[in-house]
């Protein structure tokens, strides 16, 4: 792909940083998009959700605008939070715990921009993570619409605001459902590997995986055309079913003989298109199913909760 050449035309970028509590990384997160991008037309906000910790101190050391909620809101409000005082044409959102190492990181966002009909573009990831520990494996995804991680994301703020925002409802739904509102709006939404940042977390810790599943049923009601899940062979749903079933049929034959078997089987397809060891295959595969099991239980919780105290999550 060609880089973009600078011309005084390249519409002005704002890069929004939703914090809260990241005294161990923004200092980096920011050092990096300011000294290391070297797109000329940008401004960087960074959205303080509250934090106890010594963010708001570390935040005075650089030269970006800052602004502060007394009282948490939430990752989705902080974000639309931060765009509604954002002048550029282009909104860029990166989570303070990833670092820019691509002095073009912007400019290969807004390259894409140049086609008047895309109106979302989202970036990937690379880990700092020993690479020998566990992980998420996921297949190459064929689906016609892949989600947008807000963690590496680009939008044309005409766009964001035709659409609404982030939904402040579905707070660990809400990159998939702004994606959703995008695309339903006729919009095309873009992605590419070539815009890549270093995540310092890890990126799919199996905690989180139970957060990610209370959104799945508000986000099939509220979007029932569109999955909130892709790039597994099987969806977390039915790999979490699978397993429900094997453990009670183990359960009734006191011998966890179904349950292993189904991990692994789900282990190896999920692998099946990978060229790897077959202990990297089972072990991440193992992982992966784990996840899936998480998401699954947090699904179950989820949906439990919209039908008692309505489709929040």
């Amino acid at each position: 792909m060609e880089t973009v050449q600078r011309t005084e035309l390249q519409p002005v970028v704002s890069v929004i940083i939703p914090v809260h509590n990241e005294e161990r990384w923004i200092a980096a997160c920011l050092e990096s998009i300011l000294n290391v991008d070297n797109y000329p037309s940008k401004e960087v906000i960074v959205v303080d959700d509250g934090s106890t910790d010594r963010t708001s101190d570390i935040l005075k050391l650089f030269p970006v605008t800052v602004i502060r909620n007394e009282k948490p809101v939430g990752p989705s409000s902080t974000r639309n939070i931060g765009v509604r005082q954002a002048r550029g044409e282009i909104v860029v959102f990166i989570d303070a715990h990833c670092i820019v190492d691509d002095p073009e990181w912007i400019e290969e966002f807004v390259r894409f921009f140049h086609d008047p009909k895309v109106g979302a573009v989202g970036g990937y990831f690379r880990s700092r993570q020993n690479r020998r520990r566990l992980s998420l494996t996921v297949r190459q995804s064929k689906s016609r619409l892949r989600l947008i991680k807000s963690a590496n994301a680009a939008y044309r703020k005409a766009v964001f605001e035709q659409v609404g925002g982030f939904d402040p409802t579905i707070e660990w739904g809400g990159d998939a459902a702004l994606t959703f509102k995008i695309h339903g709006s006729g919009w095309e939404v873009a992605h590419s590997r070539d815009i890549m940042i270093t995540h310092a977390k890890k990126i799919w810790p199996v905690r989180k995986a139970f957060l990610y599943g209370t959104c799945y049923f508000p986000l099939r009601k509220k979007y029932p055309h569109e999955k909130p899940v892709r790039g597994l062979l099987l969806s977390p749903m039915i790999i979490g079913l699978l397993l429900t079933f094997g453990l009670v049929a183990d359960l009734l034959c006191r011998l966890p003989i179904i349950t292993f078997s189904i991990m692994v089987l789900v282990s190896v397809l999920n692998w099946a298109a990978a060229r790897a060891p077959i202990l990297r295959i089972l072990t991440d595969g193992f992982y992966t199913t784990i996840w899936c099991w998480a998401y699954y239980l947090g699904a179950l919780y989820g949906g439990a909760r919209s039908m008692l105290f309505g489709p929040r999550c």
